[in-house]
């Protein structure tokens, strides 16, 4: 070989392992730099889901409950990234961690998270360390809202059977369960069946919310009140606060009490439009009768319930009022300090001037019974009067918590208190008039327990507002759990359950829709311990048959669960996004029902944004 020919060979062997080289230094950079793009993509996924839930009024340091807990938008999402590996301290490796607000979407998060990523390798070649930049957004859903549209949850007196059709109830420890209440009452009782784990969402049984020893740590009924901004601020108020029992049938009050004479008084459509409180109460003693104690908070955080900031507790002694149409001495007091007492009913103007308890609407955050007869026990925290001007709540959401007690209001685990409690709730405008609040929103939290007293005549379907989905949740699976929904009289001896969707069709869905038969426990959802009534494979309507007697089927003292696959182009307009509850059956029917619902999604609420 000549020299010139094997110089050749030299710079072809020299060029080619440098080349060879190079491809191994580009590789594993490139190796190294993806690593650090999906370590970067992951730390800010993670970062935007954790701090997501603190939107939008806890986005910054300054905005955390408490100060300085780092319960807020801004700090969890940089402790999350911290935990991935991206510590804003470590200066060395330009990591910067940025969360922000999503412009028009105040349940949105965005973080973003960068880094440098170090070059080995190729930077013989002049490449440089570079910046690895990733963004995630994250997104919370807006709560369930369960009920009925607008500010108030419930029927008065003077609604019922007219204008609105069911009321809330709630029901005493030694209550049985199959009267409908499925979470108030004994998980013993009764003895006979099985234990039932069931707890409210909200309790602290369940770990979501902070224990209060003077109510039940497996919660009470809790409804979300909005009070919106640019108004006169607003008020909360209970419909019938006392557990008062006063007749059955022809002999029961239909009436609100609010015009001493009889005649001018708003009422029911009577039938068997009545508040029903002495059900399955003939011979009571005194500690068969509940008192009630209703918790008003300040709603922080929509997620964390320990923020939650107590504001007030109003306790409520129960009352006989069957003696309610006598001229004085109406009222026999059950329970606490006063009981024994009598109290007169007193008016000026035609309007009541004390037992604002009883048939009627009051504040439980002001309201002290001072001519009641020592009926009421109002408790104000030093909270109190940061949200409260003059008798007026400022604007922003509140919670309100619905307790059964025994007949003194010391405990809420006592055998003999057997009373159902019948109530309403609404929010009000501010003003001196407390006129109605249009733009105010009054829902069930999680779970609801109503009483649908319905006499169909020659009919036999009814129809009622069950819960708001609005399109935030299309694409996703909702589950419905309805307790007891079967204590229905029909002469027909058939009774038929239709969830309708917001066009008012039976909800359906080409992917299935599961029913099941959960027996005496949500849990045994969990556990697979169920009967199916229907497979997704094969059903696909949102609907059921809660009794037939010509087949023995029956959802008397039972769970139904259905899990509903909402479309991925659920698009309803705002305020037209209520589901419904259907009831078909045939004439003659007649219903005393006591149903308890949870609606809930088949996931988390939190997730990110493509």
């Amino acid at each position: 070989m000549k020299r010139s020919q094997f110089g050749q060979a030299i710079v072809v062997v020299a060029l080619a392992g440098t080349l060879l080289i190079a491809g191994v230094g580009l590789g594993v950079d490139v190796v190294v730099g993806y690593f650090y793009s999906v370590a970067t993509e992951r730390a800010a996924a993670a970062a935007a889901l954790s701090g997501v839930v603190f939107m939008p009024d806890q986005f910054s340091p300054s905005n955390a409950m408490p100060l300085g807990s780092r319960n807020d938008a801004t700090d969890r999402a940089l402790d999350e990234a911290r935990r991935n590996g991206f510590d804003t301290a470590d200066g060395a490796n330009g990591i910067v961690v940025t969360p922000s607000r999503v412009a028009g979407y105040p349940n949105h998060l965005q973080v973003t998270v960068e880094r440098t990523a170090p070059v080995f390798f190729m930077e013989a070649f002049g490449f440089r360390p570079y910046v690895v930049r990733k963004t995630a957004v994250a997104a919370y859903l807006p709560p369930i809202s369960l009920g009925e549209p607008g500010s108030q949850l419930g029927a008065s007196l003077g609604e019922l059977g007219r204008t609105r059709f069911s009321f809330m109830r709630t029901e005493g420890w030694g209550a049985d369960r199959g009267y409908g209440d499925a979470f108030t009452p004994s998980p013993f009782n009764p003895p006979a069946a099985a234990t039932t784990d069931d707890v409210h969402q909200i309790s602290y049984a369940n770990g979501t919310e902070l224990m209060d020893p003077s109510v039940a740590d497996r919660g009470g009924y809790n409804y979300r009140i909005t009070i919106p901004s640019g108004g006169a601020g607003g008020v909360v108020q209970i419909y019938n606060a006392a557990y008062a029992p006063d007749g059955y049938g022809a002999a029961a009050n239909f009436c609100d009490n609010d015009n001493q004479n009889p005649a001018l008084r708003a009422c029911s459509a009577r039938g068997i439009s009545w508040y029903h409180e002495d059900d399955d109460m003939g011979g009571a003693t005194a500690a068969n009768y509940p008192a009630m104690r209703y918790s008003l908070y300040w709603v922080n955080n929509l997620f964390i319930r320990s923020t939650d900031v107590l504001l007030s507790q109003m306790t409520v002694y129960p009352i006989d009022a069957s003696n309610w149409s006598a001229a004085s001495n109406q009222y026999l007091v059950m329970g606490g300090s006063s009981r024994g007492r009598r109290v007169t009913q007193s008016y000026a103007g035609g309007l009541p001037t004390n037992m604002l308890i009883y048939h009627n609407w009051t504040d439980p955050a002001t309201y002290g019974g001072a001519q009641d007869g020592g009926l009421v026990s109002l408790q104000q925290t030093g909270a109190f009067s940061t949200y409260d001007q003059g008798g007026v709540l400022v604007p922003g959401t509140y919670r309100l918590r619905v307790d059964t007690m025994d007949n003194n209001g010391r405990s809420f685990t006592n055998a003999s208190t057997i009373g159902k409690k019948g109530y309403a709730v609404r929010a009000v405008n501010g003003d001196a008039g407390r006129t109605t609040c249009t733009n105010c929103q009054t829902a069930a939290w999680y779970d609801m327990c109503f009483f649908t007293p319905f006499d169909a005549g020659l009919g036999g379907s009814f129809t009622m507002n069950l819960f708001q989905l609005p399109r935030d949740y299309a694409g996703l699976t909702v589950t419905i759990d309805l307790w007891d929904p079967g204590d229905v009289f029909s002469t027909s001896g058939f009774v038929g359950l239709n969830v309708l969707d917001p066009t008012g069709a039976v909800a359906n869905s080409p992917l299935g829709i599961n029913i099941y038969d959960l027996h005496e426990k949500r849990s045994n959802l969990a556990r697979r311990n169920y009967q199916v009534w229907a497979s997704a494979a094969r059903n696909l309507l949102a609907s059921f048959t809660a009794l037939d007697t010509r087949t023995g089927v029956s959802a008397n003292g039972q769970w139904i669960h259905l899990e509903i696959p909402i479309p991925s182009n659920y698009d309803p307009l705002p305020g037209q996004d209520w589901w419904r509850l259907q009831y078909v059956t045939g004439p003659g029917t007649i219903t005393y029902d006591t149903v308890t619902v949870a609606v809930g999604l088949k996931g988390g609420p939190v997730h990110l944004v493509p």
